[in-house]
Parts: structure tokens; sequence; C-alpha cells
């Protein structure tokens, strides 16, 4: 009895990728990045605020001017941890675009038509300026957003990312490229 090897034909992308693109792979990216450190952030920031009604809802005595002093200190370090978590919940978006400009702009090859082809062996993307062979491996984790399959190396901050448009899939389907997604790398929700 013979053994037969059932070769699948990959799956094919052909896009251009965008500023669009890398922004929705950056944000899918942080979003996923674990801040063990922000629970204990937003519990201090609330602490801080209820701090203000404690010390003045004595209202039998007069407030001295340590009182002030440390009323003012204590909006002062509310100030700033809600300049911080602004800066991290929401100016992000805005730091991205920025990223994302300053990117395309130093690495014009990013831009060029691409054709990408994804199997159980990897990935194979081809441009006019490089081509560039990657092993499952490379790629440990991913996210699917609405527009898009977002490959990263890693939870880390820094990690390599590689955005895989929807709108580039030749046959249009993203079924198959999802199940070899699920198969070679962990999905993140």
């Amino acid at each position: 009895m013979s053994s037969e090897q059932v070769t699948v034909d990959p799956v094919e992308l052909s896009y251009t990728l965008t500023k669009d693109d890398w922004l929705d792979g950056f944000i899918a990216h942080r979003r996923h990045v674990r801040r063990p450190w922000l629970v204990p952030v937003l519990i201090v920031a609330a602490l801080v605020g209820l701090l203000p009604g404690l010390i003045s809802s004595d209202g039998s005595r007069a407030m001295s001017a340590a009182d002030v002093a440390a009323l003012a200190a204590v909006a002062l370090v509310g100030i700033g941890l809600g300049l911080l978590l602004f800066r991290l919940l929401v100016a992000a978006r805005w730091i991205y675009r920025w990223q994302v400009h300053l990117l395309m702009r130093g690495n014009p090859w990013l831009s060029e038509p691409i054709q990408a082809a994804v199997d159980d062996t990897g990935l194979r993307l081809t441009s006019a300026s490089r081509s560039e062979t990657a092993a499952w491996s490379q790629y440990l984790r991913y996210v699917e957003t609405e527009r898009s399959f977002v490959l990263r190396a890693s939870e880390r901050l820094g990690a390599a990312v590689l955005v895989l448009p929807k709108r580039g899939l030749v046959t249009g389907d993203p079924a198959r490229l999802r199940s070899l997604l699920e198969t070679h790398c962990h999905r993140r929700a």
C-alpha cells in the first residue's frame, strides 16, 4: 500500500499595504499586549480622586495651610495620572498614526505591491524589491480584525508584526487562511 502525499494549494494574497493597514496592525497588536501594571495605576488614580473628599469631609475645622498644600499635591498627582491614562488609552491612536507615517516614509518599499503565499510550511512574500520567507515559528500569535489578519512574533510590545489585509485574498474567502493560522499560531481574542 503506497502512501499518498496530499498537497494543498497555498492561500494567495495580492495587495499593497496602506497606512490604514499598518494602523490596524499596530492597534490590534497593542490592544493585545498585556498590561499588568494598568490595574494598580487605575486603583491608585481612584483613591487619589477620593482623597480630597475624605480630607474635606470633616467640616467642623478650618483647612490649614498644610491641608491646602496636601490637597494641591493630591490634585497635581491626580492630574498627572489622568494625563498618563489619557496618553496610554486615548492618544495612542494619534501616536500610532505618526509612527505609521514615519515607517512608510522611511521604508518606501513597504508600499510596493506584494504577492503573498501562505501554506503549511510558512509564508512567502514577494515585492518588486524584496523577497522574504518566514517559517511559522517566526509568528507565534495572530489577531483577526475586521480588515486584516495581524501576525505577531510574541506578546511583547516591540514584537515584529505582519499585516495580511483580507482585501488582498485572491479568492476573497478568509476561511482557508484562518484555518492555517489556527493550525500554526495561537489566536488572541
